[in-house]
Formats: C-alpha cells, structure tokens, sequence
C-alpha cells in the first residue's frame, strides 16, 4: 500500500496516480474513471504506484503528460540506449537535460514530459525476434506511453530516480518532441511497408483477377525512378550516407539533421518526421514514394501517369480498353450469361471514387465545373466531364455555330481537345467559323501569320471526322470510333451534330422510341466511361417551329419536349441548352441575337443553375465577335488574361454587319 501523504505530492504535481500490483496491473482493478478524473489524496492499495499519462497529468489546459519507454532487455548490441541520445544531442545539445528520467527495474528508462501535442501510444522503434528467441512477434524497443496509458514508477520497487524530481517535468515544445521522435524511428529495424491499394487500382484499370501480367506499378518498382531520383525531384536534400542508408532532409524548416532513410539492402525509404506527406516508419517502395510525393497521395493519377511512361505490360496494363469496352457494348452476348464464374469486381461501382465523393459532400468540397471564362455565362453554365449534354433549336438560329463558340471557349480556357463530327456542315465551313472567332475577323482580312496561328490552334485543339460524305452512318458507329480515338489520344469533348444527320440503327424489332432510347443510354455509359463531354445538337420538331409566342407575335422558344423523338432525349440527357433567335423581330438588334437557355442540370451541385425564359443569356455576335449580354467579350477575355483589370466592364461599341456568318 502507499500511504496517502505520498499521493498528495503526485497530485500536488498534476500527476494522476493508480495503484499497481507486482505484475504491473491496477491495483483497484478499472481505473477508466481515472483517465478523466483527478483522484483526491487517499491510501492506495497495490505493491506500487502507476502514473497515468495524457492531458489528465497535464499542468495547463492544453498539455498532457507523455513518456518515452525504451527498453533494453530486448537490445542485443547493448548500446542502444548510448546510440539514441548520441542521436538527440546531434540535432539540441540541450534537449536531454530538460527531462525527467527514471530508470525501470528492467534497466530501461522511462523519460518523462509535458507537451501541448501527444498522442496514444505509439511504437517507435521495434526488431524482429532472432531464432533462439523464438516469439512470436516483433519486440519494441523504444514506444511511447501517451493517452489511455500509465506507467510504473517510483516509489514502486526497482525503480530510481536518475535526474529530475516530479515537479520538475519540463514542458517541451513539438519541435523538441518531434526530434526525439525522429531520432527514435531510426531504430526501427521493422519494414512495414505502406499498403498500396492494389485492388482498387485494377479496378480501375479494368485488370480481372485471372491476369498475371506485370501492373504499371509493379513494374515502376522494378524498374522506374529510384528512391533518391524521387526523393531529390520532391525537393528533399541528401544530407550523408553510410555502407547501409542513405539519410535525406525534407524541404521547408526542419530543427531535425535529417527526415529520413534510404535503406539500400531493402530498397525503400523510411520517414523519422510526422511533418511530412509520409507515415513515420512506414515502408515506401519507389512507387509509393512517388505517389505521395510527386501526386500528393493519387494513387489513379500515378498509375495512369507511370501507364503512360510506358510502365507495365501492354496486353493487360490497361485491362479493357475503351475500343474493348465499346465492343462489349454492342455484343450480343453478355459473359453474365456465358461464363459459370463471374469475376464480380469488372461489375461493381469504384469504391474509392464513390468514398471520395461521398467526402467531398461531406467536406462541403463537391468538384466544380469549370469556367466558361465568362462571369455571366457561368452564373447558369460550365464546363463538365463525364456530362451528356443535348443542345435544342430551331433551324436557322445559329445552334451549330454557337455550340462551336462554347468548344472554342473550352479549347482557350482550359487547352481542352475536341472531336466534331459534322452530318450537315462540312469540316472546312467548321473549321473557318473557329479560326473567325478564334482572330476576331473574317478568314480573308488575316495576315499569312494570323492564317498560320489560327490553323494551329486547330490542330492542338481539334480533330474533325468526315461525316458528311464519310463511313460514320450511325451514332454506333461515331461512338465506336471515339473509343478507339481515346485508347489513343486523350480527348475531352465530343459535338456530334446533329442527331438527325445520323441514320438510326435499329436492332431487330426497336421501334424508333426504343432505338433512340438505347442509344442515349450509349451516349450515357460513353460519358461515363471515358469521361468526356459529350454535346449533341437535335432539330425541334415541325410543329414546334409553327407556335407563335402570342404576346410578342415571335417564334417562341423551343421546350426540352420538342425535339425529334420526343421528351426521353431531355430524360437521359444530364443537361439541356436550348438555343433560341428572333429571327423576324422587327429590332435587328434582337434578330442578331442568340438566346441560350439552361433548361436542365442534373448536377447542379457542381455549379450552374436553371435560368428562365425571361432570363435568356443573350449572344450578340457584330464583326466576328460574341458580346455576352451585349458588352462581355469572352474570346477577348480569356486570350488578355492578366491584360484587362476588369473585362466585365469593357463596355463594347456594336457595330452593324451585314455578312453576319449564322
């Protein structure tokens, strides 16, 4: 038993205290209530004392108290202890001084502290078990005791005092706690390495279970960047090295002498500091170094990054292909239906997409679409993958051609790559209406050097497939071709225009309803698949293109319904624009001008709204140029970036052309 006048000095020094029996178990059986509460001075009954660690035993409202147990019953060289404050008084010759030091009836120390960061405890530093010592389990050699932990210690027999007194705990700062720490993981002779999630990876890359061959990140480990290359290219400073370690600095303030080591014998590198992207004493192999050092812990992104450094066996790297995937499409056979064992993950939905979804919901951090480059458009539209889009209109208001200025804004803003497939216009008229709106004036006024760089332009950003007068006769056929253009090429939009220039392919009895519903579920699964934006452009029915809007006496504007085929084009589609013109208003002003209607969102969590017919976005196109609202020139805007202080208030002069080219 220890008497109640002992106690009270623990507790006159914001020690929390227990109980404790031979064996090192509470003596009173659960002490739970005492990780929370400060006991009052009392006999306690047991064979010593146990002092509880964490914010119980702090001295401030924001610090706790923590020890470092190293024990070294279970060091064979017998200089561990030596070696580990060698390592200390490298980095603060000062540092040891300050602690409270007890050493235990095992030999080993106990080395006490206060902090305003502690954790639960926490292995350090721990050896694998030689054969004569025949355990079953790694031993530690140096571990922390923080919150939900205690420790035994004097008066409890066997252990001293060494230097310091109870009241004397010193409080030290992270910075100090951190060197220990670092200096501690050294000793870690445990490789464990960081799990790379390989299945969500295969997932990803479409690789069944049954393929054998080597994986883009596989292959990276065995023959890609090596450990330094990775480390130096992040920014890290080599700072020595011996026969068996190479030791590296992380970038940015460091009081430490190094953050980690390249153990050359293993391969891998291992981090001593928690200030760092990487788990101390952890194991990363040149993979996972990669990935957490050069793409910020993407694992997809570096696997499609080192894919395309050409890592990994072709003929399974990418698993099925988009052309694969297209072809399976339009099988007719399911292997659901042919194979006695499925392999369910080609079917499940990706996990980790999901998880980050759902995350980013929860971390109000949802992704948004991106910027059209102008402040009015994208108060109701922006650019977004993975997105079926269909743009509905009259014939002669300009739907094509306003459709290829939304292209030509994200080919400038964003160095978006594009797939046109034109069924009525041929790719020359296309190609002159970008290179106008791309210089701002008519293709016969440009100089040899304006014709040159509006044709490059074309060629970074798009590529046009013969359709009028080609071999695409169906939209099968066109999203066919654009898978096997994507295993290729990255692409991140596709305008197909219009739907009726295609021939609809029936399969045996579809009536036309069913054919069309089936090929927006195409266009539904192609977007999902390959993440591109996919716009298409649809005609309005006849009967649409004769209702008079009575309070104007005008054309009205086309309803999301009124396309050929009916409302289930606006139903699978997961946004409508609808492009309207008063193209015998007697102002000339309104005849020229483009209204754009976003008449449905499905995603409007990624920004966007709904606007209204009386609401219109107004497109007034006057000598090659698009004025949004009349006075916004986005082309302008996007190409003087940084140039112009306030392009919204560039207030434009409308002049009058007769060879407008709608």
């Amino acid at each position: 038993m220890t008497s109640k006048e002992t106690i009270k000095k623990f507790i006159d020094a914001n020690l929390n205290v227990i109980g404790i029996s031979n064996d090192k178990t509470p003596a009173e059986g659960s002490w739970k209530r005492w990780q929370s509460e400060m006991r009052t001075a009392q006999d306690l009954k047991g064979d010593g004392v146990g002092i509880i660690c964490g914010s119980i035993s702090g001295n401030t409202e924001t610090n706790g108290l923590e020890v470092i147990d190293i024990d070294t019953k279970y060091d064979i060289t017998n200089t561990l202890y030596d070696r580990f404050k060698e390592k200390i008084n490298e980095q603060d010759g000062k540092l040891l001084n300050k602690l409270m030091i007890i050493q235990t009836k095992s030999g080993g120390y106990h080395w006490l502290y206060r902090c305003d960061v502690i954790e639960k405890s926490l292995k350090l530093a721990m050896r694998p078990p030689t054969e004569d010592e025949r355990e079953d389990s790694d031993l530690v050699l140096i571990e922390t005791r923080g919150e939900a932990s205690y420790i035994c210690t004097w008066p409890t027999k066997g252990y001293k005092l060494i230097q310091h007194s109870f009241r004397e705990i010193p409080t030290i700062t992270p910075e100090e706690r951190e060197i220990i720490f670092s200096s501690a993981r050294e000793f870690n002779e445990i490789i464990e390495p960081i799990k790379v999630p390989t299945s969500v990876l295969k997932n990803s890359f479409n690789i069944t279970k049954s393929n054998e061959g080597l994986t883009p990140w596989e292959d990276f480990d065995k023959n890609g960047m090596s450990i330094p290359e990775i480390l130096l290219q992040a920014g890290w400073t080599f700072v020595s090295e011996d026969s068996q370690r190479e030791y590296y600095k992380r970038p940015g303030q460091s009081t430490s002498k190094h953050s980690g080591n390249y153990l050359k014998a293993s391969g891998c590198f291992k981090s001593f500091s928690s200030s760092t992207e990487l788990e101390p004493g952890k194991a990363y192999y040149p993979y996972a170094l990669y990935t957490m050092l050069i793409h910020n812990g993407d694992w997809k992104q570096s696997a499609r990054q080192v894919f395309k450094d050409g890592y990994g066996d072709k003929t399974q790297g990418k698993g099925e292909t988009n052309q694969e995937y297209g072809e399976s499409r339009y099988s007719k056979v399911s292997d659901i239906d042919t194979v006695s064992e499925v392999d369910i993950a080609k079917y499940l939905s990706n996990y980790e997409d999901d998880f980050a979804y759902l995350n980013s919901v929860r971390d109000d951090n949802v992704a948004m679409g991106l910027s059209t480059g102008s402040k009015i458009m994208d108060e109701y539209f922006l650019f977004k993958p993975s997105t079926f889009n269909i743009h509905i209109g009259h014939t002669s208001v300009g739907k094509t051609f306003s459709v290829i200025f939304l292209t030509l804004l994200a080919a400038l803003k964003h160095k978006w790559k594009i797939i046109i497939m034109g069924m009525e216009n041929n790719a020359g008229t296309l190609k002159r209406q970008i290179i106008e709106l791309y210089l701002q004036k008519p293709l016969n006024k440009t100089t040899s050097e304006e014709f040159q760089r509006g044709n490059k332009f074309i060629d970074d950003h798009y590529t046009f497939i013969m359709a009028r007068g080609g071999h695409i006769r169906t939209i099968s056929d066109a999203l066919k071709l654009c898978y096997k253009m994507l295993d290729k090429e990255h692409y991140d939009m596709v305008f197909l225009d219009p739907y009726s220039g295609f021939q609809t392919d029936r399969i045996g009895g579809e009536t036309s309803h069913e054919a069309n519903y089936r090929l927006c579920g195409d266009m539904l699964n192609f977007t999902t698949k390959t993440k591109v934006n996919l716009m298409l452009s649809l005609h309005t029915v006849t009967s649409a293109r004769r209702e008079i809007d009575e309070a104007t006496g005008n054309l009205r504007a086309p309803r999301i319904s009124d396309v050929e085929g009916g409302a289930l084009f606006s139903n699978r589609a997961d946004s409508c624009i609808c492009w309207h013109r008063l193209i015998d208003h007697e102002d000339k002003l309104e005849r020229m001008t483009t209204q754009m209607l976003v008449a449905k969102d499905r995603n409007l969590e990624s920004g966007g709204s709904l606007n209204s017919r009386n609401n219109p976005i107004r497109l007034q196109l006057r000598d090659w140029r698009f004025y949004i609202d009349g006075y916004e020139d986005v082309v302008y805007n996007i190409k003087n970036a940084g140039k112009v202080k306030d392009p919204i208030e560039n207030v434009v002069e409308i002049k009058y052309d007769e060879d407008i080219p709608f």
